[in-house]
């Protein structure tokens, strides 16, 4: 069974991969700007963006095959099964997330920081992707009918997060989960895990679902009412 230490573990592992993709992003960014004398090149930074991606994408979901591997053998269940990698995000995806990213740079004042600044949150959330995809795929597949939970992590958890934190694991696929396994804001430090039958979540999932029962109570059915009901009523975004 997965404990907090597990997932604490794990997402630590996957910061690392972030940070690396973000210091390379950085540095080539600034590289970038240092020899820009005319046109923004919107084509070499879609397909840096890309290759950065790609890169650090395989990294982050061969750690996700591991770890669900890992967690499964400690589970004890039956039948065999290993996981599977999921493919990096798509170069068209890396490219229009690059698109809209570098859209301050041609505005009336350009602005690099705050391009860099949105390129490096689709970066992180892209290089991430596979690894929440790996997990997703991998409790679809299995024999052993397992399930996964959106687990939050760090100091904050924005209020879309904690509504589907506070599901448990209910999640079965992709499908199931209404497309739910790719819905990650740049910054999202959330962890899709792996829990097998007879198996406890590693998070207080009760704590969770009363947030989003009390904000329902107020807000009624509708989930965006009650996620403006949540942010307001836990002072969070």
């Amino acid at each position: 069974m997965a404990t907090p230490a597990d997932v604490a573990a794990f997402r630590a592992t996957q910061t690392d991969v972030v940070t690396l993709a973000l210091a390379e992003l950085a540095d080539w960014w600034e590289q970038l700007l240092a020899l820009l004398t005319g046109d923004v090149p919107v084509a070499e930074i879609e397909a840096f963006t890309a290759d950065l991606v790609a890169v650090y994408g395989d990294t982050a979901a061969l750690n996700a095959v591991d770890w669900y591997d890992e967690l499964r053998d400690q589970a004890a269940v039956r039948g065999r099964y290993r996981a599977r990698m999921a493919e990096p995000s798509p170069r068209g995806q890396a490219a229009a997330v690059a698109r809209w990213a570098v859209g301050p740079l041609f505005g009336a004042q350009p602005d690099p920081d705050k391009a860099l600044e949105h390129l490096s949150g689709g970066v992180q959330r892209m290089v991430l992707q596979p690894a929440r995809e790996t997990i997703a795929d991998s409790v679809d597949q299995d024999p052993a009918d397992a399930r996964w939970a959106r687990v939050p992590t760090g100091s904050t958890t924005c209020a879309f997060c904690r509504l589907l934190a506070s599901r448990g694991a209910v999640y079965h696929s992709e499908e199931t989960a209404g497309g739910l396994a790719s819905s990650y804001h740049g910054t999202c430090d959330c962890v899709a895990t792996p829990i097998w039958p007879g198996e406890q979540e590693p998070y207080d999932v009760d704590r969770y679902f009363e947030e989003y029962s009390a904000a329902r109570a107020k807000a009624g059915g509708d989930p965006n009412a009650i996620l403006a009901q949540m942010r307001k009523d836990l002072g969070i975004r």
